[in-house]
């Protein structure tokens, strides 16, 4: 079973890659680990391990918890639902309150809260979904909320905080996060200077962090920091990675947060540092070379440069018996790949995007006429754990989806990187240039996902006659941008072919 201290690790690892994406120095988010249900020595575990902070819902748990462990003066957030009754038991224990949902308890909490110590550091809570089973105060309630506990005494309002619905909807996670953070920003503009973003848990972690989160709440569920609740079915396939890289990471990751095993899982990687941060973030077993072990595996994921797949599959030549092989190395084909390994037939070809790095990405995937539904199932498991995935019948169509979304999101950068010049030049300040860039783009993909019309239709929609949308699209189109496009994404398809041709050269 794995530990509490490497489930850290692996927490913190998702952490640092989605502020990494997010562009957010990886300092800027806070993990408390939410406890409940902990015994006392696991916590000390999880102290050893080097965290601090720890939430809990039910106040007289945790009472009993923190007297065992007054010797590590630890800091207790409290995080559940909070009655009248309990507020005392609160005040006089805790060093944050995120759920503050009512003035009654804002004011009860400042009245019971010891002078001896220090005010007492308060979020409020927002029910950003409307679900009526949930607590918090309505969106449009919090700002009078706010400045009403603002100016109690004993308590220092830091922030606000939500727990939307759960689902695997990236885009409506990132939503709900947003009306969260455009609250607090509308809010510090009437005076007040909130700097807490209390938002994000084990399955949404990422979206929170890319909308702002300053502290994110992971609990003792599914890949979370506890070694209990993970599925055993999901941990009981055994993949070797070959290669370390950014792609391995984001895939062990994500595997990780659906489920899978550290146990079930290990990699080749010849630099010692990237083992050590492989073996410290996931808990992962790493070796630098091939050995029996990696052989023993039922997936193994060539995950290299293409210019390095050759060599590092050598060792698997004529060894690999009845094992899918996953290739996510762009413009290698599969004849070539399956010549290498000793004329071996069971592969999939690959090629995920960047965005897979936040759970966000999209793989087009290839299989051999030999790999069975199984096959096809267990690759399809390992790259929607960053995203989803688009089945290729043909493989010479494996150039294109690295052209259109393999190499499409610097084509989106590149577009950002002009609407954000043009933002500058028309006198924005960076902060608000950025922000009126990436969120129109982010909107806009949302309903185009959304909508069953087609793109040129929504286009359309927008494109007054004599607007100032119809000006710049005229702009657009006398300058040929379009055409351009078009071209570029061409380019990128052939030069996959020529890279696979000169790559696969005997």
């Amino acid at each position: 079973m794995t530990s509490i201290a490497a489930n850290l690790q692996a927490v913190r690892a998702r952490i640092a890659a989605a502020c990494v994406a997010a562009g957010r120095p990886a300092g800027s988010v806070q993990l408390l680990a939410v406890s409940k249900t902990w015994p006392a020595a696991s916590v000390r575990e999880a102290v050893a391990a080097g965290q601090r902070a720890f939430g809990e819902n039910y106040a007289q748990e945790a009472l009993d918890k923190a007297t065992e462990l007054t010797d590590l003066g630890l800091e207790w957030h409290f995080i559940g639902p909070l009655q009248s009754n309990k507020t005392r038991l609160v005040a006089e224990n805790f060093v944050w309150v995120h759920s503050v949902d009512r003035l009654k308890i804002a004011e009860r909490l400042a009245a019971q809260r010891p002078p001896a110590l220090a005010p007492l550091q308060v979020c409020i809570q927002v029910n950003v979904s409307g679900e009526a089973s949930k607590s918090g105060c309505a969106p449009d309630q919090a700002a009078a909320l706010a400045h009403a506990a603002a100016a109690l005494p004993n308590l220092c309002l830091r922030g606000l905080m939500a727990i939307p619905e759960p689902g695997d909807d990236v885009s409506l996670q990132r939503r709900r996060f947003a009306l969260l953070r455009q609250l607090r920003d509308r809010i510090n503009t009437e005076g007040l200077l909130l700097d807490t973003l209390s938002m994000g848990m084990s399955h949404d972690l990422e979206a929170a962090i890319m909308e702002g989160a300053t502290l994110v709440r992971v609990g003792t569920s599914g890949t979370a920091i506890s070694c209990e609740g993970l599925p055993a079915a999901a941990g009981s396939m055994k993949i070797t990675f070959i290669g370390g890289g950014n792609m391995a990471v984001a895939l062990i990751g994500g595997l990780r947060k659906q489920g899978f095993s550290a146990a079930g899982m290990q990699v080749v990687e010849p630099f010692a540092q990237s083992r050590e941060r492989l073996t410290e973030s996931f808990g992962v077993r790493c070796t630098a070379a091939v050995d029996a072990a990696a052989l023993n595996c039922e997936v193994l994921v060539l995950a290299v440069k293409p210019q390095q797949l050759r060599e590092a599959v050598a060792p698997f030549s004529g060894k690999l018996d009845n094992q899918l092989v996953v290739s996510i190395a762009a413009g290698l084909r599969m004849t070539d790949i399956s010549r290498w390994l000793g004329n071996y037939h069971k592969l999939v070809r690959t090629m995920p995007n960047t965005p897979a790095l936040i759970g966000a990405g999209i793989s087009g995937l290839c299989a051999d006429p030999s790999v069975d539904l199984e096959g096809r199932t267990n690759a399809e498991k390992i790259l929607k754990a960053v995203g989803s995935t688009v089945w290729i019948d043909n493989e010479e169509q494996m150039d294109a989806v690295t052209a259109v979304s393999g190499s499409g999101p610097a084509y989106v950068f590149y577009f950002l990187e002009a609407m954000e010049a043009a933002a500058l030049n028309l006198g924005f300040d960076a902060r608000s240039a950025r922000r009126l860039t990436v969120e129109t783009f982010l909107g806009a993909a949302r309903l185009a996902e959304q909508s069953s019309e087609s793109i040129s239709t929504l286009r359309q929609r927008v494109t007054s006659k004599g607007g100032t949308t119809e000006a710049a699209l005229l702009s657009f189109g006398a300058s040929g941008i379009a055409a351009a496009i078009e071209h570029g994404i061409i380019a990128a398809e052939a030069r996959g072919r020529e890279l696979g041709n000169m790559l696969g050269k005997d």
